[in-house]
């Protein structure tokens, strides 16, 4: 596709984080969207060449436009979770890329191929 769709993403320790509040905060049978908001959401472009970027590609890289992009957005509100633990801080995305392709890296002999 041509890399403008819209997604959420979420740190994996973020989710590991919100996991454990959950499981000690909230007592309702209720679903609670466990999610970056709206205002985070990242095009799929943005996100490739994030990874580009933090694995330093020096390769081309290139979107196949003959591909349909899908769903433009498909967003999840966290705005209950925001009411419910306002305090909770998503690591960036920049950062969130950085910190899981160094750890590919520094585990790459010994993470699943």
């Amino acid at each position: 596709g041509s890399g403008t769709p819209l997604r959420q993403f979420i740190y994996s320790f973020d989710l590991a984080k919100l996991f454990v509040w959950t499981m000690r905060h909230y007592h309702s049978v209720e679903p609670l969207i466990l999610s970056v908001g709206e205002e985070d959401e990242v095009d799929i472009k943005t996100a490739a060449m994030t990874v580009v970027e933090a694995m330093e590609f020096k390769g081309e890289v290139k979107f196949d436009t003959s591909k349909a992009d899908g769903q433009y957005k498909k967003t999840a509100s966290n705005a209950k979770l925001r009411e419910l633990y306002p305090e909770f801080k998503f690591t960036p995305f920049k950062d969130a890329v950085k910190e899981t392709t160094r750890w590919f890296m520094d585990n790459y002999e010994t993470a699943r191929k």
